[in-house]
């Protein structure tokens, strides 16, 4: 059998050995009972498929210096992390070796093995957070290299309360925190009335579709001040310097159901020093609203009824078309 030399060691590999370009090694399957010793204890990597679920390829991955990056385990293993011990499939580690990001399932979807029967095999459990503890289904849990809770993930329909700066908010996909634990981001689970400068509005992204709780659209800074919240069935009026009055609201596409329908666009809106930075859609310029230096802004926010965005739009004479203020 051949084997390879690390930091933890040298064993047996099987058939699958990458290297990079100038030899160092990448990635490998190791032999069966092989085991990694780490500064977090020592665990077994995974050595052979058991069933329809197991990922195929290299369970050991070491960064270009031989400093361990990612680790598949071959059975669930507890962990000790800074949000508390948790079992995990996979670990990914910085290169000084501290950790990085925490999976506590590391299964593949496929004909055969649905995204529910992956959940199915994971209870909910308690998490430290930087704010709070939650307990729900996590996807993953991330940290920087000092420790800190960096965000966490939650698996695909999981919502949890949390309370923010804009109160407390039903959160889904997932939550980020800047380094001194305040609170980062979320992703609004329901639409949720949140206050902003120009008013409240209703923040809601249908279209979030986040891998991780890293980013998130309803964001604030360190000191909780509103930085971005994507909005749904929020009308903005602005006011320009003459007095006259313009309204601005999302922006329609056709439905993505395909069924011929129309739907709106989340809107979004972000904070900045003296302006209001305001998108229809994605692919529409900017509508710039700049604020007076006591900084109230030209601006006011109403949420509308469910049949309400698409009446009002009908009443509007240029139906939010981008412009500068």
């Amino acid at each position: 059998m051949k084997t390879v030399t690390t930091r933890f060691g040298t064993f047996g590999v099987q058939d699958m050995v990458e290297c990079y370009p100038y030899g160092a090694l990448r990635a490998v399957i190791p032999a069966k009972g092989t085991v990694i010793t780490t500064g977090h204890g020592a665990f077994i990597p995974r050595s052979e498929a058991t069933d329809e679920r197991t990922k195929t390829g290299a369970s050991l991955e070491f960064y270009p210096d031989g400093a361990l990056r990612s680790i598949i385990l071959q059975n669930r293993t507890p962990i000790a992390t800074p949000a508390g011990e948790v079992l995990a499939e996979q670990i990914l580690f910085y290169p000084d070796g501290a950790v990085k990001r925490v999976f506590p399932l590391c299964g593949r979807t496929s004909a055969y093995w649905s995204q529910e029967d992956e959940a199915g095999l994971l209870m909910p459990f308690a998490v430290a957070t930087p704010l709070c503890g939650v307990t729900a289904k996590f996807l993953s849990l991330a940290f920087d290299d000092r420790g800190r809770m960096r965000s966490f993930t939650l698996f695909p329909g999981q919502i949890v309360d949390m309370d923010t700066p804009a109160g407390p908010v039903p959160v889904r996909i997932g939550a980020a925190f800047h380094p001194d634990g305040a609170l980062r981001s979320v992703e609004p689970g329901r639409p949720t009335p949140v206050p902003t400068p120009a008013g409240m509005v209703l923040a809601f992204d249908p279209d979030a579709t986040g891998i991780t709780g890293d980013v998130n659209s309803l964001e604030f800074d360190p000191s909780g001040r509103l930085k971005h919240v994507a909005m749904v069935r929020t009308k903005l009026t602005v006011r320009d310097q003459a007095g006259n009055e313009q309204e601005i609201m999302p922006a329609i596409r056709e439905s993505l159901c395909g069924n011929s329908e129309t739907e709106p666009v989340a809107m979004t809106m972000a904070v900045e020093a003296g302006r209001l930075v305001v998108r229809r859609s994605p692919k529409e310029p900017a509508i710039t609203v700049v604020g007076a230096q006591s900084g109230d802004f030209p601006a006011r926010a109403a949420i509308l009824p469910p049949a309400g965005l698409f009446a009002a739009m009908q009443q509007s004479a240029c139906h939010g078309a981008p412009v500068s203020f």
